[in-house]
């Protein structure tokens, strides 16, 4: 049926848009959550704890779980460190200035996403610097998020997430 006939012009259904033009907005409000989670820790980096844990809240759910897998955790063990969003704040400000670093930036790519009806995964590419000397010194991170994502009365919020880190290593200048 055309849309003289009372059809609708993209045919699909009525009122939902085109096919899978819903299925782009929920991916495309899922990923930003990656790069929300991103700049609350950077956040955290440069030091406004309070403000990377408004933006926490922002890319998680109340409940959420965070799990930290480190290279030399065993793959299919318990993580090596668990908590939940809030306390992940006071967690990343502790790591950071116990370890001296300056400033830290939180680089994502390759990111997957699966939806299905309100739940979803995804999967993102990491790799961070942490500053110790900006002429000097980095510790560099290198792994993987998975999370488990649901649509929640606020938008999609991440309720799992998982990092699985390949390598943490300081580089330094010659």
């Amino acid at each position: 049926m055309t849309p003289a006939q009372g059809g609708h012009p993209w045919g699909g259904h009525p009122g939902g848009g085109p096919p899978g033009l819903q299925r782009l907005l929920d991916e495309a409000e899922i990923e930003k959550l990656t790069y929300c989670y991103a700049q609350a820790t950077d956040t955290i980096g440069r030091g406004d704890v309070e403000g990377g844990r408004s933006l926490y809240e922002q890319c998680f759910t109340p409940n959420a779980v965070l799990e930290v897998y480190f290279p030399d955790n065993p793959p299919n063990g318990p993580p090596g460190l668990t908590s939940g969003p809030s306390a992940w704040a006071d967690v990343a400000n502790d790591v950071f200035v116990t370890a001296g670093y300056l400033s830290t930036q939180h680089l994502n790519s390759n990111v997957v996403i699966n939806v299905q009806g309100n739940t979803a995964t995804m999967s993102t590419y990491l790799s961070a610097t942490h500053v110790l000397d900006p002429a000097g010194a980095v510790d560099m991170a290198v792994g993987t998020y998975d999370d488990i994502v649901v649509r929640t009365p606020q938008g999609w919020k991440i309720a799992k997430r998982t990092l699985r880190l390949l390598t943490f290593m300081r580089v330094e200048s010659p």
